[in-house]
């Protein structure tokens, strides 16, 4: 009977170690706890650059809408008048303005108006025909026309008057002075 040697022993389970270039090193084994924090580290850091990004579109968009039109003369006299006349909000007009704007005549109307409504009159006042009478490169003057319409005990009545305003440019166009033509 012929003897046989018995077979080399197979190895199962291992790979054998790969050889890399000189000097290059094998790639580090990260932990899988640490590819999870990098995973929420850069989440993170993202979602806060998205947060940033929206509160600078947030706050440019709030300032466009909530700084007065002051591009053309004629838009801050109607500004101006809307805000003074129609809307009553000083604080709103005093955007319009300037530091030291003799504004005595609109003040007066305002006065009429509120004594009319005290005296049980329904006021409504409308801003007509706002139009660029003169201009130079840092002033110029508008004229406006006023009209108030007054309900009293069920009867209308409508009145109109023609203003003239002085406005100059301090960074946007202001109101600076103002007198009634008719």
């Amino acid at each position: 009977m012929e003897q046989t040697r018995p077979a080399a022993p197979v190895r199962r389970g291992r790979v054998p170690r790969q050889r890399t270039a000189p000097g290059v090193g094998a790639p580090p084994v990260v932990p899988p706890g640490r590819r999870l924090r990098l995973a929420l580290v850069l989440a993170a850091g993202i979602t806060a650059l998205l947060c940033l990004g929206g509160v600078s579109v947030a706050f440019v968009l709030y300032t466009s809408v909530t700084t007065p039109d002051r591009g053309t003369p004629e838009s801050a006299v109607r500004g101006y008048l809307v805000a003074y006349l129609s809307a009553r909000d000083d604080l709103q007009a005093d955007g319009f303005t300037c530091a030291d704007a003799d504004l005595l005549a609109v003040q007066r109307l305002r006065e009429q108006i509120v004594a009319s409504e005290e005296r049980g009159s329904a006021v409504i006042v409308g801003i007509q025909s706002v139009a660029l009478v003169s201009e130079s490169e840092s002033s110029a003057v508008v004229s406006a026309t006023v009209r108030q319409t007054a309900t009293l005990n069920g009867r209308m009545f409508a009145t109109t008057a023609d203003w003239r305003f002085r406005v100059v440019d301090q960074g946007g166009w202001r109101v600076c002075g103002a007198e009634q033509t008719s």
